[in-house]
């Protein structure tokens, strides 16, 4: 009989503490996409910044990859800060490892990103799409069509960050 009771408590002891890390596991997502919400904001009032001064002197098709380079780092830059501090603050200790882990995967990710944007540009069409769509045309100035496909591209590749994030670069140590 009492080991039955002990049994049952094992076993709800081990649902509570799955229960837990789902929990765990749903309000990181949440945090994580608040802080890629942040980060698409710099990136992209960054990448419009230097789009425009560099469409000042030059009026290449380099301009928009150029921008999205330096807006994503400026990005990659608050990203790191805003997840080792808050979203996955518990998990981690900062280090070199750590830092070397994030830029690599945030690479990854920039490259993820400038094929994605390209795809849905350039194979799906959307580029020319939001150029002729009904959006206002204050709008269509400020986010052009490249800009617009890098914002589908980065919400597509937001999960497997999270993802790569998660398991890779902020992932719990031993012990815990």
């Amino acid at each position: 009989m009492f080991g039955r009771n002990k049994k049952k408590q094992e076993e709800a002891q081990r649902e509570a503490v799955r229960l837990s890390a789902g929990k765990k596991n749903f309000t990181q997502l949440i945090k994580f996409c608040i802080v890629g919400v942040v980060n698409t904001l710099v990136s992209m009032i960054v990448q419009i910044i230097v789009s425009n001064v560099l469409k000042l002197f030059w009026s290449d098709n380099w301009i928009n990859t150029v921008a999205l380079i330096v807006g994503h780092i400026c990005g990659i830059i608050n990203s790191y800060i805003m997840n080792s501090r808050w979203t996955f603050k518990e998990e981690h200790k900062r280090s070199k490892k750590e830092l070397f882990r994030f830029i690599l995967v945030n690479v990854l990710g920039l490259l993820i990103t400038i094929g994605l944007r390209e795809f849905f540009a350039q194979i799906c069409g959307l580029e020319g799409w939001w150029t002729n769509c009904g959006a206002p045309d204050f709008l269509k100035k400020i986010i052009s069509g490249h800009l617009f496909c890098q914002l589908l591209a980065t919400v597509v590749y937001i999960f497997v960050n999270f993802i790569l994030n998660k398991v890779f670069v902020f992932r719990e140590k031993d012990g815990r």
